[in-house]
């Protein structure tokens, strides 16, 4: 199955100040000073990720919250304490990126334990279009030893011990391996209840080097002639090339998302978390609502419904990968990478 990484990547204060004064969700950090009376403080900067995965086409999971602890002290830092969106999160559609979802201030000092809080149940669909609601019962840890997942109500919490070191004017990371390809699953599409294994280590920071960066957000102060415009994340704002970008009617595409207040998401080399700017290598639009219009045999087009009653005509002929049967009347959520001068070009449709 898949691999996800769980990375929180500490970064310096002094490099950080003007995104944790603009970060406007996802992550809240405490106070500011630890139990042993320091007042300075750096920053963590949450990514996810996972691998491709040859089992299940899908692999939904919530995760509610990620924390930094220290046992002794019993001080804590929140990196995340609202659920990642969408709810739940398919990792299959963050394959091999490391997506950054929030930047969140915390007081330095030395953490030793991670505390994740997940919701207790998952969905999971195969190859084959079968799906399943699963009920996580454990995890192994690095050495594939067993541990009971604790659970309260609908929510689960694995404690992960490794040392955290959140040092001002310094940077390190940590990478939590969630390694979905030892993930256990047993009686998947039967009688019984479905459950989950998972496995989850810590990684070396070196590990994740050959990942390219991920974020999604909305656009504005679009300039065409500059190839610029202005995202705004959960993380902050940043200022994004695309000069690199040379899909067919990019501008086009940006507009729409522009006017309609579409999700942009960017892919980079390295998202500059210093100078809020990102070079962009590649640029989705994901938008979603109703099939109509069908030709799934000349054109290869359809007309989709979205915000109520707008309307584009997409073009799914090179598109990369689609998920369940299109047909009429389907709710769908499309990517789209480009724009022929009549129909927008899907590069990813997932039909629900």
């Amino acid at each position: 199955m898949k691999k996800m990484l769980l990375l929180l990547l500490i970064i310096s204060l002094v490099l950080l100040i003007p995104i944790i004064l603009i970060s406007c969700g996802g992550g809240s950090s405490s106070s500011g000073s630890s139990s042993n009376g320091n007042t300075s403080s750096g920053s963590v900067a949450l990514y996810v990720t996972d691998s491709p995965d040859e089992d299940y086409k899908q692999v939904e999971l919530t995760i509610n919250r990620v924390q930094l602890v220290h046992t002794g002290s019993q001080s804590t830092c929140d990196i995340l304490t609202t659920p990642i969106t969408p709810i739940p999160i398919d990792f299959t559609d963050i394959a091999s990126v490391l997506k950054l979802l929030d930047v969140t201030s915390c007081p330095a000092q030395s953490y030793n334990r991670i505390h994740i809080e997940l919701d207790r149940q998952g969905n999971l669909i195969d190859l084959n279009n079968i799906s399943d609601t699963c009920i996580l019962t454990s995890y192994k840890d690095k050495n594939n030893n067993p541990n009971v997942l604790t659970c309260i109500g609908d929510v689960c919490s694995i404690d992960i011990n490794g040392a955290v070191n959140v040092l001002a004017n310094k940077g390190r990371g940590l990478a939590l391996d969630f390694d979905l390809k030892d993930f256990e699953v047993a009686n998947f599409n039967s009688v019984s209840d479905c459950t989950v294994t998972m496995k989850v280590s810590p990684l070396n920071a070196s590990d994740v080097d050959a990942y390219d960066e991920e974020i999604s957000g909305t656009i504005s102060d679009l300039n065409t002639d500059a190839d610029i415009f202005t995202l705004t994340a959960s993380s902050g704002s940043y200022t994004v090339s695309y000069a690199d970008v040379t899909n067919q009617g990019i501008d086009h595409l940006l507009a729409l998302a522009q006017t309609d207040n579409l999700e942009v998401e960017v892919k980079s080399a390295s998202i500059d978390l210093s100078a809020f700017t990102i070079d962009a290598s590649a640029i989705d639009i994901e938008i979603e609502g109703t099939i109509s219009n069908l030709d799934d045999t000349v054109t290869h087009t359809f007309t989709l419904t979205y915000q109520t009653s707008k309307t584009i005509t997409a073009d799914y002929t090179g598109a990369e990968e689609v998920e369940g049967v299109l047909v009429n009347d389907a709710h769908a959520e499309v990517e789209l990478n480009g724009y022929d001068g009549v129909n927008y070009l899907a590069h990813e449709i997932e039909v629900e």
